[in-house]
């Protein structure tokens, strides 16, 4: 009986924390952030959008021209005493008459063909988009992470250094602690919360452009640890990917536009002709009439004209060819960074795990040890204690540099992540 007071106050604490805990947000990793980047993302959107109007365009161009319906009045005297009537003389008449445009079906289908091309260039231009959006939103999410991990680091030290002074101060009055060593740790103590408040501002300024991305779900909390990624494939391997690269790819797209083009400015040197029937009505006693005339272009300045189109074309077929090339140079300079990124990372990250953590670590414990024997003093434990949270601190740097080169090598990956759900 007695436990029933204290089993009725823990229900109703549980009760009064539940909405709480029920609302409690679940935490953010970087694998959902890089797959929400891409959900319901307008700018992708955009781009099955523009593909769909040049999809329905080249149906049209592919087409006929809609025929003309003309309607007029042919010879209506405007002189004499049979000005502006419609009955008296002989040559008025009423006309009604249809008109169509013949363009050749080679011009018909080079068009058809110049827009499905572009519909493909979008298609691409989407793919390369989503690995650059879930590239960036990863970066985003590395740099909140890192951002959150320095402003916990830099508040543990800050308490430890609080509670340092403490004991310093405590110990001034019987002499064993000069004020002046109070001073430098209160002047320390100042610029590690700085340091702290620095690290609080780039975080909400990292998740500000991961908002970019994926909304109102960048204010989660983000997990306390950091998985750590194997680096994708091996150089060679990476350098043979580069080539399915969607960059490329639109690239190629792009040159295959130019040359849809190229082939259409020669389709339209092919002679455009049009053909109209009329028929006209005269005075009731006097017979109607039927015309039917044929209208052909004369390409009298070719060499000026048509050629020079064609030739256009032609030298931009090439500029989409060095420019194919340009990103081709420019995702393996990309892709030997990124490579360095990671490598180095790694190898700082080793060399932190297995030595510099470790030696900051015995270090603490040496003088822990020293302290308790009564041969150390206490400010060279909370220094020691101090040199093993910054040590920790850049340790989580490295490891998130190293995610960030590994962001980066699989934005330059076909078949990465990167490449789920979208298909150029």
């Amino acid at each position: 009986m007695r436990t029933l007071p204290k089993v009725l106050h823990m229900l109703a604490s549980l009760l009064f924390i539940w909405p709480v805990i029920a609302h409690a947000e679940p935490e953010l990793s970087l694998d959902e952030a890089v797959r929400l980047a891409t959900q319901s993302q307008p700018l992708l959107q955009s781009y099955d959008e523009a593909s769909r109007a040049s999809q329905e365009a080249a149906i049209a161009s592919s087409q006929l021209p809609d025929p003309r319906l003309r309607l007029g009045i042919i010879n209506l005297p405007i002189t004499g005493s049979d000005a502006a009537h419609f009955n008296r003389d002989e040559m008025t008449m009423s006309t009604i008459g249809i008109m169509q445009e013949m363009v050749p079906q080679a011009e018909r289908d080079a068009a058809a063909r110049t827009m499905q091309a572009t519909a493909g260039q979008f298609q691409t231009e989407k793919a390369v988009t989503a690995r650059a959006i879930r590239r960036d939103a990863a970066l985003a999410w590395l740099d909140v992470f890192e951002a959150q991990r320095r402003t916990e680091l830099y508040q543990k030290m800050a308490d430890e250094m609080a509670a340092e002074r403490k004991t310093l101060v405590s110990r001034i009055s019987t002499g064993a602690t000069p004020p002046a060593e109070v001073f430098e740790l209160d002047t320390a103590l100042s610029m590690v919360n700085d340091n702290r408040l620095e690290a609080v501002r780039e975080e909400r300024r990292a998740r500000a452009s991961l908002a970019r991305w994926i909304g109102a779900a960048s204010q989660r909390p983000l997990a306390a640890e950091l998985s750590v990624t194997d680096l994708p494939l091996t150089r060679n391997a990476m350098q043979a990917q580069i080539e399915q690269h969607p960059a490329l790819l639109n690239a190629e797209q792009m040159k295959a536009v130019a040359q849809s083009e190229a082939d259409l400015a020669r389709a339209e040197r092919e002679l455009n002709w049009s053909w109209e029937v009329m028929y006209g009505k005269r005075r009731s006693e006097l017979s109607d009439m039927v015309g039917f005339q044929v209208e052909v272009e004369l390409p009298w300045d070719r060499a000026n004209r048509q050629d020079r189109r064609v030739a256009e074309k032609l030298l931009l077929v090439e500029k989409a060819q060095q420019l194919a090339e340009d990103r081709r140079q420019q995702l393996l300079a990309e892709l030997e960074s990124a490579m360095a990124e990671a490598e180095i990372a790694q190898a700082r990250e080793k060399e932190h795990h297995e030595k510099l953590i470790p030696a900051a670590r015995s270090r603490l414990e040496l003088l822990q040890a020293g302290y308790a024997a009564g041969k150390d003093n206490l400010t060279e434990v909370w220094a020691a204690r101090r040199a093993l949270i910054d040590a920790e601190m850049h340790h989580w740097l490295v490891l998130t540099d190293r995610e960030r080169a590994v962001a980066k090598l699989n934005y330059l990956l076909s078949g990465s992540p990167l490449d789920q759900g979208i298909q150029p």
